[in-house]
């Protein structure tokens, strides 16, 4: 998956979650962290690291059904450090 995939990615995520879709933001969240896992290695350490802690956050506001934190999280931290 390239940058621009990553992007469009993290951004309809973000946009079900904001648009109040949680179950399908939930669903595409799962799918968007499994790539992003899978893709970890490829990153330089201290990058995998600081995606580490920002999926551990994303997650954290999930539990908390804090989906506004999560669309944030995803499109102005994660995608970001990704390009």
């Amino acid at each position: 998956m390239d940058q621009t995939d990553w992007l469009k990615q993290f951004e309809k995520v973000g946009r079900f979650l904001r648009l109040g879709m949680e179950a399908l933001g939930s669903v595409e969240l799962v799918n968007s962290i499994d790539l992003l896992i899978a893709k970890l290695p490829e990153l330089q350490p201290s990058l995998a690291s600081d995606i580490q802690v920002l999926l551990s956050l994303a997650l954290s506001a999930q539990e908390r059904k804090d989906y506004l934190y999560v669309a944030d999280l995803l499109e102005y931290e994660i995608a970001p450090r990704l390009q």
